[in-house]
C-alpha cells in the first residue's frame, strides 16, 4: 500500500474545484483518510477511535513538512526541462519522510491484529492487487492521459502521440506495481504469522513499508517522459499548470492553518 492511494483522490478533487470545497476537502482531511485506512484494515471499534487520533495527530505534527514543500512548487521551472531533476529529489524526500511517518500508524494497527483480521486484511490485499493488475492493463492508457490532462488543462495532438509512444513503458508499470505490492504483501503474511512480540512485528511491518515505497520512487522513467513534455507545453498551457501550482500552494498554506 502507497501513502499516496490515500491521498491522491482527495488532491485531485482539490485541483478540480472551486475555493470553497477546497477548503472543505482540507478541513475534513482526517475524516477521508480514515475511510481509505479503514477500507484496507478490518479494525474494531476501539481501534477505528484509536486510529482517528493517530491521524489527528499525524496531520497537526506534518504542518513544517507542507511548508517545506512551497518553495519547492514556487521554483518550479516550465522553461527549464532539467528543472525536474532538481526539484523531484526534494519532492521526493518529503514525501519519504511523510510515508514513513504514516506507515508507523497502519504498522501500529497491523501487529495487533487476530486471527480474524490477519485473515480479512491478507484476502482484501491480494484480491485488490488482481483488480488493480487486470484493471490497470485496461485502463492505464486512459488514466494516464486523464492525469495529463488534469495537471495541463488538454493535450495536443503531438502531446498524445508521446503518451502513445511509451503505451509499452506504461503497461510494463504496471506489472512492476503488481510485483512489488505482490512482494509486500508476502512479507506482512510472514511477519504477521510469526510467533514474535507485537513490538517487533510492528518495526518489520514499518521497515517493509519503508522498503516499499523507497523501490517504488526509484524508477525515473516518468520524470524523464516529463522532461519529454515540457518543450511541448504552449503558452496557454503553461498559465495552467502555473495555475495548478498556485492553487496547490494554497491549499498547502490552508492545511497549515487547519486544527484537527
Amino acid at each position: 500500500m502507497k501513502f499516496w492511494i490515500f491521498l491522491w483522490p482527495c488532491l485531485c478533487l482539490m485541483l478540480v474545484t472551486s475555493c470553497g470545497p477546497k477548503k472543505m476537502a482540507v478541513k475534513y482531511a482526517d475524516t477521508y483518510i480514515e475511510l481509505q485506512v479503514e477500507k484496507r484494515l478490518p479494525l474494531y471499534h476501539a481501534q477505528k477511535e484509536a486510529l482517528s487520533k493517530d491521524i489527528d495527530k499525524f496531520l497537526n505534527g506534518h504542518k513544517q513538512m507542507a511548508r517545506q514543500i512551497i518553495p519547492i512548487l514556487e521554483e518550479a521551472d516550465l522553461e527549464k526541462p532539467s528543472s525536474l531533476d532538481e526539484q523531484s529529489p526534494k519532492i521526493q524526500k518529503v514525501y519519504l519522510e511523510i510515508a514513513s511517518h504514516f506507515s508507523k500508524i497502519l504498522a501500529h494497527h497491523m501487529a495487533a491484529f487476530d486471527e480474524k483480521q490477519k485473515k480479512n486484511f491478507l484476502q482484501k490485499m491480494r484480491e485488490e492487487n488482481d483488480e488493480m493488475f487486470q484493471k490497470g492493463r485496461k485502463d492505464r492508457m486512459e488514466k494516464v492521459e486523464s492525469r495529463a490532462k488534469s495537471f495541463l488543462g488538454s493535450l495536443t495532438n503531438d502531446q498524445e502521440k508521446i503518451l502513445k509512444d511509451n503505451r509499452k513503458i506504461f503497461d510494463q508499470q504496471i506489472v512492476t506495481r503488481s510485483e512489488k505490492r505482490s512482494k509486500l504483501h508476502s512479507n506482512f503474511k510472514t511477519i504477521l504469522e510469526q510467533e514474535i512480540s507485537v513490538e517487533t512485528k510492528e518495526q518489520m511491518i514499518h521497515e517493509a513499508f519503508v522498503a516499499y515505497q523507497k523501490e517504488s520512487l526509484s524508477d525515473r522513467t516518468n520524470i524523464e517522459i516529463a522532461k519529454t513534455f515540457m518543450p511541448t507545453l504552449n503558452p496557454a498551457q503553461k498559465d495552467y499548470v502555473r495555475e495548478q501550482l498556485g492553487e496547490l500552494q494554497e491549499i498547502l498554506k490552508y492545511f497549515v492553518e487547519t486544527a484537527y
